[in-house]
This record gives C-alpha cells, structure tokens and sequence, in this order.
C-alpha cells in the first residue's frame, strides 16, 4: 500500500549540458500528470509520461527538467578562415592601390563581418533520451520509496483505527438484544394506551405486529455487515495494487450501516458509540484520501 505524497531529485550531464529532474506527487483522484521542460525537449514529453505511467497509478504528479550551466560550454567558436583569406587580400590589394601601410591585425581581421560565428552545440537525441531516462528513473525511485515508507506508516495507523472500531462495535452488538427490546417494550407500551381507550383490538394480531416490528428495528445484520467491511479493509491494504479507491468504497459502506445502526437503535448507549465510531470513521476517511 502506497501514499500518493512523495519527491525525487536527480541530476545528468548530456555532452557538457546538465539537466536537473525533480518528481512530486500529492494526492489526487485519478492519475493526473503535468511535465514542465524546456522547449527542445519537449519531443521526449510523451516517453516521460509513459515511464511515469509505468509506476504510478493515481495521484497528482509534477515533473520538472532544468537545464544548468557546466563548467564547458555547450557553444563553440567557428572561424571562417577562407573569408579571412578573401580580406587580407583585399586589403593588401587596396594598400598597394593607394599606396598605404597595410597595418592589418589578426585581432581586427576577426572583427570583421561574418568571420567569426558562435555555434550552439546540437545534442544527440538518442544519447540525450537515455541520460534523461535514467535521471527521471532515479528521481522516480526517490518518490516510489518515500510513497512506499508513508504507506507503511499509514496501513499501521489505520490497522490500529480498524481493531478499535472492531472493539466498538462489539460493544454494540452486546447492546443489541436489549435494543429489540426496549423497542418492543415502547411499542407495547404505546398500543397498551390504545387499548386503554376502550378500542377494540385483535390481541394476537397485535401480538404479532408487535413481534414483526420489532424484528426489524434490529441492527444485527448491520453489525454483521459492519464487521465484513471492516475485514475487506484490512485484507485490501496487504494487497499490491493501488488500493485506494476500494479503500474509499469500504468507506462508503462503513458510515452507510453506521448510519442505519444508529436510526434504527434510538439507544443512548447504542448512539454514543454511534457517534464515537463516525468520528473515528472520519480520521480514516481522511487518510484514506491520500492512499493511491
């Protein structure tokens, strides 16, 4: 089990080019990613993103690629020696015209229009892709593994909330008997005042309807229900997959018979745990939220 939280770093140099990639991630419904490099680059934007997709499966996932400067340039100076041989010609041509001391230098001659010409270096995009590769599979090694330690973390926590709201509805259950029958005491009670009134009434009907109504105010099947989510939860965060979504059902369900527990108790003790195993159904929620 994974956190969607997570930050990588690594640095490569592509022929005296370095480059510096970093990878966050945050929690995030579905996979959702945003690469920001320079523009050259941009023609390895979709095998970033196929690598990135290897590994992750949900989150919000940032991948940045800076260029930085290296002690070598990634320019050079280009002389053109030929058109320096058409000048000093030239020039000797009109000194000896005009009759004028030919006082050319080497240091005027490259001032000269389109002598010299500064060139950047093209990168080869093959040795470029596989130096990128292995910096982005660096990088993403860091975020896997803090991902990876988070999880961890989170799966002890939320094993220790699971075997306490086990505990809690146990709890429950033991109140459960005397829940069904506080409900048919109350309702006895009540058609007992109808009764009072000198109201005709099929006893044994009563009897039954009584009995039928009382079956249903009961909360066991919620309470089996209750406990088989909690045992699909803790049995899906062993699992390798990306399991949050299931987690965030699981959820669902827990405060959906948490829910019917507590509307169809109308148990002080009952609902004080009601209210208890919500909240803590909350801190689950909550972490539950960043788990990929």
């Amino acid at each position: 089990m994974n956190s969607m939280t997570g930050f990588g770093r690594a640095e490569v140099t592509v022929q005296h080019t370095g480059f510096t990639i970093e990878i966050k991630s945050v929690n995030h419904r579905y996979l959702d990613m945003g690469i920001k490099m320079p523009r050259k680059l941009g023609f390895l934007e979709e095998k970033i993103r196929q690598c990135l997709k290897t590994h992750i499966r949900r989150g919000r996932v940032d991948l940045y690629v800076n260029q930085r400067s290296t002690e070598e340039s990634d320019k050079r100076v280009l002389i053109d020696e030929n058109l320096c041989r058409e000048y000093q010609q030239s020039i000797e041509r009109l000194s000896d015209s005009l009759a004028i001391r030919n006082d050319l230098t080497v240091a005027q001659l490259v001032r000269l229009p389109e002598v010299i010409t500064v060139e950047q270096q093209e990168l080869d995009e093959t040795l470029l892709w596989n130096s990128l590769e292995k910096g982005v599979t660096t990088a993403l090694g860091q975020l896997m593994q803090m991902r990876k330690t988070e999880g961890t973390t989170m799966k002890v926590v939320l094993s220790e909330r699971i075997i306490l709201l086990k505990e809690m509805i146990e709890q429950i259950l033991l109140f459960s008997p005397e829940v069904s029958e506080s409900y048919r005491d109350r309702l006895t009670k009540r058609f007992q005042e109808i009764a009072d009134r000198e109201i005709e009434i099929d006893e044994n009907r009563l009897m039954m309807e009584i009995a039928m109504m009382a079956e249903k105010s009961s909360i066991d099947e919620e309470i089996v229900r209750f406990n088989s989510h909690l045992s699909q939860f803790l049995q899906t965060m062993e699992q390798e997959d990306a399991v949050g979504r299931k987690l965030d059902f699981l959820m669902q369900e827990l405060n959906r018979e948490i829910n019917t527990i507590g509307s169809k108790a109308g148990d002080l003790k009952v609902n004080g745990l009601v209210v208890e195993i919500k909240s803590e159904l909350e801190k689950i929620r909550e972490q539950v939220q960043n788990i990929e």
